[in-house]
């Protein structure tokens, strides 16, 4: 069960699932800036050689991404994290972060008018996520809001608006790559969102917060404003 009512640190699942993120970015960045020929033997099949602007662009997203994640993890994330959790999401992730940057870092493309859009879109997924998380941080620290669900900010147009800025950080992520099959990756990451992770979510909030819930889910949609 991932969602629980236990305010556990969980200190090390959250060090271990950091220390893979950022090996997998380091090794990323160094296969990326590393000449060819100073690679060892064994790594020069993984070599990166592409355009040098959008390299440094998806270097940029990696490490961007990962600081809000240091963020979210050890400020944000109250709830214990599991160890089944941890070695998941860590391996989906590990996952997802090299295969933008190696796919999108062999491009020899110059960056360009949708590159532009996608950086954009990158960033305002990253806002989205992150403004939201951190409103209803503050929020939650006022201890007159204790036992009461957060539903003011961005959180009165979406139920889940984190969730939304997840998909939309990954899409602009997808897009720098210039490969259409990247799309792939934010696309399993909404239906997991809609198919296993608010749902489940949603059950344990009507269970935490019974009727408060249950009239801010019948007034405000579950993702995305205005559709669903």
């Amino acid at each position: 069960m991932i969602f629980k009512d236990e305010h556990n640190f969980s200190l090390f699942p959250k060090l271990l699932f950091m220390a893979f993120i950022i090996t997998v970015s380091l090794l990323v960045s160094y296969l990326t800036l590393k000449d060819v020929s100073e690679l060892a033997s064994w790594l020069k099949p993984y070599a990166i050689g592409g355009n040098f602007t959008r390299q440094a662009v998806l270097i940029f997203c990696l490490f961007f991404y990962i600081s809000r994640l240091f963020i979210t993890v050890f400020i944000f994330l109250k709830r214990k994290m599991e160890w089944s959790e941890m070695l998941v999401v860590s391996g989906l992730m590990s996952f997802a972060l090299f295969s933008f940057a190696k796919v999108g870092g062999n491009s020899n493309q110059p960056i360009g008018i949708m590159d532009y859009f996608s950086i954009f879109l990158y960033l305002f997924g990253s806002w989205l996520n992150t403004y939201s998380e951190y409103t209803r941080y503050v929020w939650k620290k006022q201890n007159e809001n204790k036992g009461q669900i957060y539903t003011e900010g961005l959180f009165k147009y979406s139920m889940h608006i984190n969730y939304l800025g997840d998909i939309f950080l990954f899409i602009g992520f997808a897009l720098i790559t210039l490969q259409f099959s990247m799309l792939f990756i934010p696309f399993v990451m909404a239906l997991n969102f809609v198919c296993f992770i608010i749902p489940r979510l949603d059950r344990y909030l009507a269970s935490k917060y019974g009727k408060e819930f249950e009239e801010y889910a019948k007034r405000t949609k579950k993702l995305i404003p205005g559709i669903y």
